[in-house]
């Protein structure tokens, strides 16, 4: 089983937000990630959206060769 839940840390330990359906002195692993990080890459995320709806690239220009690049007299 592998399951996503909020947790709130009360005195250096989590209280989760809801009851994990798993035996008693089972064992698992916990990765910590706290909201405001996922909030601060949310928010960053719906700016460079913003930005690229905003200034969206025009693609289908010129394929530039070698030589166009590199001219040599």
């Amino acid at each position: 089983m592998i399951a996503r839940i909020g947790a709130t840390v009360v005195d250096g330990e989590l209280e989760l937000d809801e009851p994990v359906p798993l035996p008693a002195s089972t064992r698992v692993t916990v990765t910590i990630e706290p909201v405001s990080d996922q909030t601060q890459r949310h928010a960053a995320w719906e700016r460079f959206q913003r930005r690229v709806r905003e200034h969206p690239l025009h693609l289908g220009g010129r394929d530039w060769t070698r030589e166009d690049l590199y001219e040599r007299d």
